[in-house]
């Protein structure tokens, strides 16, 4: 993995990452964080194989637990994380930078946009992604939308 760069809801140039940041402003709804509840994977079809649902538990600290890892990802990683934990990934500097990420949106409350080069299966990639809180009591961060887009790097 290569330098991270930290982009702002007004500088990345995905189009499907600045849509699925309208789309979880909107379902905000004047709250601070959606529940995973109001996602709706039919609204999401044109992005879901690029999507994760996270869950993230009550341990102190949060663990964070994929409830869908997206069948796109899930080619160009070579594994499923579906019902697996975080810590459970296989390449450990990935799971130390998902971690990171993940605890950031935690403890910020808010969405966390990325910008990296990956290797990937020989691969390299350019990866965009936004990372976005869900709340069920719209106070604590007890889910995790991550929409990830990959680009072979030039």
């Amino acid at each position: 993995m290569r330098a991270i760069e930290d982009l702002t809801a007004d500088h990345t140039l995905h189009p499907k990452i600045r849509r699925m940041h309208e789309y979880w402003l909107a379902k905000c709804a004047g709250r601070p964080m959606p529940s995973r509840v109001e996602i709706d994977p039919v609204e999401l079809r044109d992005c879901l194989g690029n999507l994760c649902i996270v869950e993230v538990t009550g341990d102190t600290p949060p663990r964070f637990k994929f409830r869908l890892d997206g069948s796109n990802l899930v080619l160009t990683t070579g594994f499923d994380m579906t019902g697996k934990f975080v810590d459970q990934l296989p390449d450990a500097d990935y799971r130390d930078f998902v971690t990171t990420i993940y605890q950031r949106v935690v403890l910020t409350k808010a969405p966390v946009f990325a910008a990296n080069e990956e290797d990937w299966k020989g691969y390299g990639l350019q990866v965009t992604s936004v990372t976005l809180p869900l709340s069920t009591d719209g106070i604590r961060v007890d889910g995790i939308l991550d929409a990830i887009f990959t680009t072979v790097a030039p």
